[in-house]
Order: structure tokens, then sequence, then C-alpha cells
């Protein structure tokens, strides 16, 4: 059944490059060839999610039958990028994603008292965790804690109002307000009570309320040793050279 997916895959693709080669000669109107590239976009996804089930590499699939070369019309409307064949080990495609899965626990484990993670720190972690996967990409280990956390282990990624991504190592119901000052630590660790104020435009009382119920929900600790007054340090949000 797999190679049937397989085979209906490339076809999907095959015809959906040419449709598009077709709109661009003018031999397709707008309105059709909406319609039409929407349902073969579809079928491509239902295909590859076919293949997944049955534990197929679909990247490696679409690299071996050299489909950025083939089909590079469809490729850019699926936003396909630099296939490479993953070595997945002699695993199917489930068991390769299970066993970085465990990779993203034991990281989520170690960091769970920090309540939250930066997406790239936590990326970096896992990889480190699993050498002998030499291919593993970023998406590989974002696809692992999606489905980590489809299956109720983690909370999982959340973006933030500035489109900084945050992985929530349990549940934090954070509110806006919050969010928005992670969101402002996000780039360095930590923030300052008057960055807070002069970057949200809060009054200090809010800025301090918000701050302290970080601090009392474990996510931030407050050093106030800081010279030009407390600095709010985010441990799941710092940054390696810091650590070092």
């Amino acid at each position: 059944m797999s190679d049937a997916y397989q085979s209906e895959l490339f076809a999907s693709i095959a015809t959906l490059d040419q449709l598009k080669r077709l709109y661009e000669l003018g031999a397709i109107d707008v309105r059709s060839f909406q319609q039409e590239s929407q349902t073969l976009l579809q079928e491509v996804q239902q295909h590859m999610d076919n293949m997944r089930r049955f534990g197929v590499d679909v990247d490696g699939f679409l690299a071996e039958e050299h489909i950025i070369d083939e089909f590079p019309e469809a490729v850019r409307m699926l936003g396909i990028t630099n296939l490479q064949p993953r070595n997945l080990q002699g695993m199917t495609e489930d068991e390769y994603y299970d066993y970085i899965g465990l990779a993203v626990l034991d990281v989520a484990t170690a960091n769970c008292n920090k309540g939250l993670m930066g997406l790239a720190e936590l990326i970096v972690d896992v990889v480190k965790r699993v050498p002998e996967f030499k291919s593993i990409s970023y998406n590989d280990v974002i696809e692992a804690v999606n489905r980590v956390a489809r299956a109720g282990l983690i909370p999982g990624i959340r973006t933030l109002r500035g489109g900084v991504k945050i992985v929530e190592l349990r549940p934090l119901e954070l509110r806006r307000d919050q969010a928005d000052v992670i969101n402002l630590a996000a780039s360095k660790g930590y923030v300052t009570l008057e960055e807070v104020m002069m970057s949200l435009k809060w009054s200090e009382d809010h800025a301090r309320q918000v701050l302290s119920s970080l601090v009392e929900a474990g996510m931030a600790v407050v050093d106030s040793k800081y010279s030009t007054g407390a600095k709010y340090h985010f441990p799941g949000l710092r940054s390696r050279t810091e650590e070092e």
C-alpha cells in the first residue's frame, strides 16, 4: 500500500508542476488555477500523511526521486527546500521520531523547573543528545516536539506576539502581559524593570506586579546585585554565552 501512496504522491506533484506551467503560459484562467492547485496541494499533503503512517521517510523519497530538479514549479508552491535523504539507522519514520521524542522529554524533564525554553535552545540540546543521527534537522526536532505535545506529555510550542517561539515544558497559562515580558527577554535572557516600563509603556506598579508574578511562577529569577537595578533572568531563555 505504501508503494501506491508513493506513486500517487509523485503523480500529484507532477500534475501540480504541469498546472503551474500551463497557468504561466496563459492556458488556464486564474479561477481554475486557484481551484485546481488547491485541490492538488491537499492531495499532496494527504499522500505525505499516508506515507508517514506507513513509516515511510517522505523527505528521503522526494530526494531520491529528484523532485526539486524534476518539478521546480511544484516545489516552490509546496515550500520544499534542500531535500536530503536521512539515515534513519534502520528505523521506520515513526520509530525515528519516537527516538528523538525521548530526547525531547529528557531535555524537558531536565529543564522543567524553568517552565519554558526558547525553541532554538531546546533544539540544540536535543541534537546533542542524539549524536548518532548525523543528518538530523531542526524540522525533525520540531516534528518530534509536536508529536510529544500531541501525546499530552508537554504543552508544546507557543509563538509569542513578537514572533518569538518558546516551548512550554509544563502548563503555564501565561497572561498576555506575562507573555509580553518573556517576548522582551527572549533575545538576551533577562530584562530590567526599567526596560519593561519603557518598552511596554507600563507604570512601575504594573511592571513590578508582572515581573513578580513570573518570579513566583518559577519562570524568572531576580538578581538584585545588578548595579543599576534588579535584573530578572529567565533561565529557559538564557543564551549559551551568558551561561558559559
